[in-house]
């Protein structure tokens, strides 16, 4: 059984490269510039957020909070405004939250993990 739990968390974090071991399900945490672990069958990269993934988010989000949209390109003055409105901001990070779901989910269905 899958940590979808950890998996979004290694999605949604960049610091670091991922790796999910698929005979324990442990996740590996490797500096970026290390290399993988050895096996590729054993050890799946697991993917992150690109800043074509987050101004898609901030793209998606906005179609239902209007007064997001003049911002939308602008990722700073995006979360300047999210600030101000701390229900609109967690609303953004819900949705935030379920897109990497969905994306952690779709590529554990690619690599036939599920």
């Amino acid at each position: 059984m899958l940590d979808y739990d950890g998996l979004q968390v290694a999605y949604l974090g960049v610091a670091l490269a991922h790796y999910l071991d698929v005979e324990t399900g442990d996740i590996l945490d490797v500096p970026l510039d290390d290399p993988p672990p050895g096996d590729a069958e054993r050890y799946r990269r697991i993917p992150t957020r690109t800043p074509e993934t987050e101004a898609e988010d901030r793209r998606l989000f906005a179609q239902k909070h209007a007064h997001l949209a003049h911002v939308v390109e602008d990722a700073m003055e995006f979360r300047r405004l999210l600030s101000e409105d701390r229900l609109t901001e967690r609303k953004f990070f819900n949705f935030k939250n379920d897109q990497a779901t969905k994306a952690i989910e779709e590529w554990a269905r690619g690599e036939g993990l599920e």
